[in-house]
């Protein structure tokens, strides 16, 4: 029992956030650089709950002038996997997504998410993917309730456009610290005195 204990401990947790953190970092800085950076924004979206600005604001910092193409990038695969966790739950609900849904322990999110679409989809999408929080179960609530694609498409683009848009502003003003804040951490701001 000690060792299930342990296996479940909030360090345990944090050890394996940075090992997943420290994996999507190096896809992102090795050869294919962007192709890393799309990949590990897919990833983020799809499967591994680790907000992407935490890889992507170093490599905004280090080459300011490129920010604008990883934020890009970086669009291009979130909105990839949201679409790809989409099409999963819309076609495959009972046989994929829903063992995902129990898997993660979201039936009660996912049941309240289905609710929240049939009053105001188009706004539930979008707040939940501009927040740093995971989007997987809106991404499958969305394609399990039938909701529009191309609204669904919409939602997502102009929401995560908004937050790594957004995010390429923050560091070419206050530098790659502010990516701290999606660690949950005070951000380190610095602040060019010439």
């Amino acid at each position: 029992m000690a060792k299930n204990e342990k296996q479940h401990s909030p360090s345990s947790m944090r050890q394996k956030l940075k090992i997943w953190q420290d994996r999507l970092a190096t896809l992102a800085a090795g050869r294919k650089g962007l192709w890393g950076i799309a990949l590990a924004s897919f990833m983020e979206t799809t499967i591994i709950p680790i907000p992407i600005e935490i890889v992507i604001a170093p490599v905004m910092a280090a080459s300011r002038a490129r920010g604008f193409i990883v934020a890009t990038v970086t669009l291009a695969g979130s909105v990839a996997g949201a679409l790809a966790l989409y099409l999963l739950a819309y076609l495959l609900f009972d046989d994929l997504a829903q063992p995902l849904i129990d898997m993660a322990g979201g039936q009660a999110q996912f049941d309240d998410l289905q609710t929240k679409f049939e009053t105001g989809g188009f706004w539930v999408v979008f707040a939940i993917s501009v927040t740093p929080v995971p989007m997987q179960i809106a991404a499958l609530a969305a394609g399990a309730a039938s909701y529009p694609i191309w609204l669904f498409v919409i939602a997502i683009s102009a929401s995560r456009a908004l937050r790594y848009y957004g995010l390429w502003l923050l560091v070419l003003g206050f530098g790659a610290g502010i990516a701290r804040i999606f660690e949950g951490r005070k951000p380190k701001v610095s602040r060019n005195s010439g």
